[in-house]
């Protein structure tokens, strides 16, 4: 009982540390993106003066993290807001801060004072948004890379003010042509080049299936870190890729280390048997960090890991491969003698 409680811990810590390491990263990319989309203004349509100049902004982005800035303004307004008496620099850090900061900013003031700073206690603490329960009955928390994510993701799932939609097969869904046109390349290049698509309101999305489609978008807007339970990972991997989507890649592969390799302990309790399967997969889907880790965690347990069916059922190539890294793993050890 106290080895199996001792492992319970140890799996649950390094749950945790993989997970806060993922989320740095998927935080990190997702202020990058609204900050790309600040500097490019692609799809901006909101115009903001104030002293000598004017800022171009994104109403998505306002309505998600600084509301009460378009306060009086409708969804077929065209936005034009007048802050006479606030300095253009003092705007600008405003709107970055409101474009990339982690905190969750629902509460920050509708302007920035008039030096240009955002008081620090108009900010929530970074966990106060940072869960988000799915309304589907066999969902599991999402949970945001950041205040920022969490911030966005409310957006999308209150559907308000969303200015195209998107059709896959019978189910279509409400969005941001900005948060789209910020987090992929795919939709990107759809909207705002020359593409027929660029000038529709709605467009039809052919070879994903509707659940994969909630989680790309659940994942554009919030950044999340984990999948609902019965999300195929290969057919989320297979979206990713078509919308260019290399952070939810990131995200399978968390899952699947999780789910299938436990975070590669000893060999115990059948974990042989669905590492090898992870091994088949990652080979199969093109997740060549983890299959890699899988190779070398075979290659390091091959005694008690060769003697599993599992094995034995490995196509050819992958026999030769985890031959090749025991070969590896041995000449190293013989080196460090």
């Amino acid at each position: 009982m106290i080895t199996s409680e001792a492992a319970r811990l140890e799996f649950q810590v390094k749950e945790r540390k993989h997970k806060d390491q993922l989320k740095r990263c998927l935080s990190s990319a997702l202020s990058a993106d609204l900050n790309r989309l600040l500097q490019e203004e692609l799809e901006a349509d909101v115009s903001l003066y104030a002293g000598s100049g004017s800022i171009r902004a994104h109403r998505a982005v306002l309505l998600a993290r600084a509301p009460d800035v378009l306060q009086g303004q409708t969804h077929k307004d065209p936005i034009i807001i007048h802050l006479p008496d606030y300095e253009l620099s003092g705007l600008k850090d405003f709107l970055r801060r409101v474009y990339t900061a982690d905190q969750s900013m629902c509460s920050a003031p509708i302007i920035p004072d008039v030096e240009g700073s955002v008081p620090e206690s108009t900010l929530p603490a970074p966990d106060k948004a940072d869960l988000h329960r799915s309304t589907e009955s066999d969902a599991v928390v999402l949970e945001p890379a950041s205040g920022l994510g969490a911030d966005l993701l409310d957006l999308y799932q209150r559907g308000e003010q969303c200015d195209i939609t998107i059709q896959v097969a019978d189910q279509v869904f409400s969005c941001h042509r900005a948060i789209l046109c910020a987090r992929s390349q795919y939709f990107r290049a759809m909207l705002s080049g020359s593409w027929m698509e660029s000038s529709r309101q709605r467009i039809t999305l052919q070879g994903l299936g509707p659940d994969e489609m909630e989680i790309l978008l659940q994942f554009m807007y919030g950044a999340i870190v984990d999948l609902p339970r019965r999300a195929s990972a290969s057919q989320v991997v297979l979206a990713a890729d078509m919308l260019g989507l290399e952070g939810l890649k990131d995200v399978v592969e968390m899952v699947l280390t999780r789910d299938y390799c436990r975070f590669f302990p000893k060999p115990a309790d059948g974990v042989q048997r669905t590492v090898l399967e992870c091994l088949s997969f990652t080979h199969a889907l093109g997740l060549q960090n983890l299959h890699m880790q899988c190779k070398r965690w075979v290659a390091e347990h091959f005694v008690k890991v060769w003697c599993e069916r599992n094995f034995s059922l490995l196509p050819p190539e992958l026999h030769r491969a985890c031959l090749t890294a025991v070969t590896e793993t041995m000449e190293g050890n013989l080196n460090m003698i």
